[in-house]
């Protein structure tokens, strides 16, 4: 009888209103909130950004409300640094608010390659193997009497002879010097006494290559190196001899002599 009564009060049915108003004011607000948290019906249409700087075009992505997201980078020696070479997704895609735009944009430095070019390698091997790893090369031809058509040696840029092992920015120039056949009958310098360095560039502007080399000494560093005296050379110089341009040459290294200074 009790709980009739209250069911059939005044005060139950005051309450019950009060519970569907504010029932009602929930639901509307959560409503609200929901839609403006997911931003479900905003719809945005991706602005193009290709061609454009990364940071010019995370600007123009966040004017929108997109947040723009770097996922990759490559190089190209034409690329500007920075730029942004493809975007995810494509321009003109609406998308809802908030949503992340991949960008693919030019490194600024490039990266570096190992060489993997040694001598006796096929010059047309050595040509694919260097395109591949994206070198800018050039080729110059060399009087070689055991390796026509293969490659002598790899010049950087300075002009340094560079190996297999060694790394290399992608795009750099090097110079390919292939081994090229010649008839000419060529005069043997004279290179006892000369530096390593000196040594093999009188040799090479002779028109030879090298051969087999001995060292009589361990070298401290690459500059004890090239300062090496040639003790020996095989075939041995005598006035007037004559042989094939582009036969090599075996050379004998000796410690060089260091004056010292003057007290």
């Amino acid at each position: 009888m009790r709980l009739l009564r209250f069911l059939i009060s005044r005060t139950f049915w005051v309450q019950m209103g009060l519970a569907v108003v504010l029932g009602g004011v929930g639901f509307v607000a959560l409503n609200l909130f929901l839609r403006g948290y997911t931003r479900h019906s905003e719809r945005i249409a991706v602005p193009a950004v290709v061609g454009t700087h990364m940071l010019e075009a995370s600007m123009a992505l966040e004017a929108v409300g997109l947040k723009p997201v770097i996922m990759d980078s490559l190089y190209s020696a034409k690329g500007m640094p920075g730029g942004v070479v493809e975007q995810d997704p494509a321009p003109g895609v609406e998308v809802k608010g908030t949503r992340n735009v991949y960008l693919t944009v030019y490194r600024s430095t490039p990266p570096s390659e190992r060489l993997e070019v040694e001598e006796g390698m096929d010059a047309g091997v050595a040509r694919i193997l260097m395109e591949v790893k994206g070198f800018d090369f050039s080729e110059r031809y060399e009087p070689s009497a055991d390796l026509t058509g293969l490659v002598l040696r790899v010049e950087d840029g300075r002009g340094r002879t560079v190996g297999p092992e060694d790394r290399l920015p992608k795009g750099g120039k090097v110079v390919l010097v292939i081994g090229a056949s010649s008839s000419l009958q060529v005069e043997v310098p004279d290179l006892v006494g000369l530096p390593r360095s000196a040594g093999l560039q009188a040799m090479r502007a002779a028109g030879f290559s090298v051969g087999f080399t001995r060292w009589a000494f361990d070298p401290l560093d690459e500059r004890d190196s090239m300062q090496a005296l040639i003790s020996a050379q095989l075939p041995n110089f005598t006035p007037g001899r004559l042989v094939q341009e582009g036969s090599a040459i075996d050379l004998t290294f000796s410690a060089p002599v260091h004056v010292p200074d003057s007290l």
